[in-house]
C-alpha cells in the first residue's frame, strides 16, 4: 500500500485529494501550515508545517509526494515558490521518495507568459530536473468551489445582468472539473512516471462562454457585456489584491492545450458547474398530484436506434420552435435558450432549455426538467420500448406539470393545445431521426 504525503493539504484541491486517497485505502500524511485536524478523514496523519522545512520525519516511509503549494497571495510568490520546490525536491531525493506529483498551470503558446504562469512552469521544471521521477500535471482552469480563477468568473456571472467587458473574455480555455483533477492525481500512485502533461475537460470555451454557462446553470438570464471592451492589463492594474491581479494577468492568454491526458467519462462542464455552485439536480417528476399528458408513437426502428435519437436530441428536437420559446423566456427574465447538446447527457447536464434529471440506459428512459420560467414545474419523460414486431419500437412521451396555484392551472389549460401540437411534432421528429439512422445503417451494411 502506497504511503502519500500531501503538501498544501489545507487548500481546496488538497482537502479533496486527502479524502480521496484515504477513501482508496492509502496511508496519507496531510501537511499544511493551516489545516483543521478535525476535518480530515479518520486515520490520516496531520502535520502542521511549512514546506520549506520539510524534513525526514514527514517523509519517513513516503512513496508519493503531492506538491499543491502555491504562494500567490505573497508579493514575491515566484521567488518563494521556486525556493519551496527546490527544498521539496532535495528532501524527497534524500528520503528515497518514489514519485513527485505537481499540479501546475499551462504553458501559453502566445507571447510571454504572465508572472503567475511563468512561476508555475519554473516550479514544474525544478521537479522534472530532480532525481525523483516527477509527474507535472498542467490544468488551465479548475471548475470547483475554492478555485480562485473559477470564483472570479462565477462572481461575474452572478453579479448582475450587465457585466464589464475586459478583453480576456474572448480568450479560450479548456476547464476541467475538480473531480476529474482528483482522478488524475489518484492515478499517480501507480508506476513512477516522469513527464509533463496537460489535463482538461471535454470542451474548449471562451471565458465569456463560461460566464454564460455559469449563469445558465444558476437559472439566471443571459449576461450582457458592456459595449466597450477594455484591456485586461487595465483591469489587473486596478486590482489591489495580489492573487486576483496575478490571475487576471494570466487570463490574457489562450490556454488551450494541443492534447490532454485521456480520462474515461470526463465530467461535463454543466455538471462541474452545478457541483461547484452547489446547485442540486432537479427532482424526478412527482408520482401524484401533477397534471400529465401522454403520447405513444410506433417507430419503424429498433429500440436501440430510437434510444440513440432520444439521447442525442431529446428535448432539443424542433430547434426553431424551442428557440422561439427560449426567446420569450429570456424576455420574461428566465434563462432563455442556451444552445448546448452534450454527446452523452447525464443527470445534471443541460440540453438547451432542459436539465437532465435521470437517464437509465437499461430501461431506455430519459427524464428532463424544463428550466424556463413557468407558473409551476414541468418535466418531459421519453422512453424507448420494444415494438410488436422485430425492428420496431414504441416511443412513450409524457409531459408532467406541477402547477403553482390557480395561475398554474390556467396556464396548463391555456397552453395545452399548443403543447400537444409541439410535443406531437417533437415525437415525430425523434421517430424520423431513428428511422433515418436505421435506413442509413441498412444501406451501409
Amino acid at each position: 500500500m502506497a504511503r502519500c504525503l500531501v503538501l498544501g493539504a489545507g487548500g481546496y484541491v488538497g482537502t479533496r485529494l486527502v479524502a480521496a486517497l484515504a477513501s482508496a485505502g492509502l496511508a496519507v500524511v496531510a501537511s499544511s501550515r493551516t489545516i483543521d485536524a478535525e476535518a480530515v478523514p479518520v486515520g490520516v496523519r496531520v502535520v502542521r508545517s511549512d514546506a520549506l522545512d520539510l524534513g525526514p520525519a514527514e517523509l519517513e516511509g513516503v512513496d508519493v509526494v503531492y506538491h499543491l503549494v502555491h504562494s500567490l497571495s505573497s508579493p514575491d510568490f515566484a521567488v518563494l515558490d521556486e525556493r519551496i520546490a527546490r527544498a521539496v525536491a532535495e528532501a524527497a531525493g534524500a528520503a528515497g521518495v518514489r514519485q513527485l506529483v505537481y499540479l501546475g498551470g499551462p504553458r501559453p503558446r502566445d507571447g510571454e507568459p504572465s508572472d503567475h504562469l511563468a512561476s508555475r512552469a519554473r516550479v514544474g521544471d525544478v521537479f522534472l530536473a530532480c532525481p525523483v521521477p516527477a509527474l507535472v500535471l498542467q490544468a488551465s482552469m479548475i471548475i470547483g468551489a475554492g478555485s480562485a480563477s473559477f470564483e472570479l468568473l462565477a462572481r461575474a456571472a452572478r453579479g448582475g445582468p450587465v457585466i464589464p467587458n475586459p478583453a480576456f473574455l474572448r480568450n479560450r480555455s479548456r476547464p476541467i472539473a475538480l473531480d476529474d483533477v482528483i482522478r488524475h492525481l489518484l492515478a499517480a500512485t501507480g508506476e513512477p512516471v516522469n513527464g509533463c502533461y496537460d489535463i482538461g475537460g471535454p470542451e474548449v470555451l471562451t471565458y465569456w462562454d463560461l460566464i454564460q454557462r455559469c449563469a445558465r446553470a444558476a437559472g439566471l438570464p443571459r449576461r450582457v457585456p458592456l459595449p466597450a471592451a477594455f484591456p485586461t492589463s487595465l483591469a489587473a492594474a486596478a486590482t489591489p489584491d495580489t492573487l486576483t491581479r496575478a490571475l487576471l494577468e494570466s487570463l490574457q492568454h489562450d490556454l488551450v492545450p494541443s492534447a490532454v491526458l485521456p480520462l474515461d467519462g470526463r465530467t461535463s462542464v454543466d455538471r462541474a458547474l452545478r457541483q461547484a455552485l452547489d446547485i442540486p439536480t432537479p427532482p424526478l417528476p412527482p408520482a401524484d398530484g401533477a397534471l400529465t399528458d401522454h403520447q405513444t408513437l410506433q417507430v419503424h426502428a429498433d429500440p436501440a436506434a430510437l434510444w440513440h435519437a432520444i439521447t442525442t436530441r431529446g428535448g432539443s428536437a424542433l430547434p426553431a420552435l424551442w428557440a422561439l420559446r427560449g426567446a420569450f423566456d429570456h424576455v420574461a427574465g428566465g434563462p432563455g435558450l442556451h444552445r448546448n447538446r452534450p454527446p452523452h447527457p447525464r443527470a445534471g447536464d443541460i440540453v438547451d432549455s432542459w436539465t437532465v434529471v435521470h437517464r437509465d440506459d437499461d430501461t431506455r428512459e430519459l427524464h428532463l426538467h424544463a428550466d424556463m420560467r413557468l407558473p409551476g414545474r414541468a418535466w418531459l419523460t421519453l422512453r424507448a420500448e420494444p415494438g410488436a414486431a422485430p425492428g420496431e419500437s414504441v416511443l412513450r412521451q409524457t409531459t408532467t406539470f406541477a402547477p403553482d396555484g390557480l395561475l398554474g392551472h390556467l396556464y396548463w389549460r391555456a397552453q395545452k393545445p399548443a403543447h400537444v401540437l409541439v410535443f406531437t411534432l417533437m415525437a415525430h421528429s425523434l421517430a424520423r431521426t431513428a428511422e433515418t439512422a436505421r435506413r442509413g445503417s441498412g444501406r451501409s451494411g
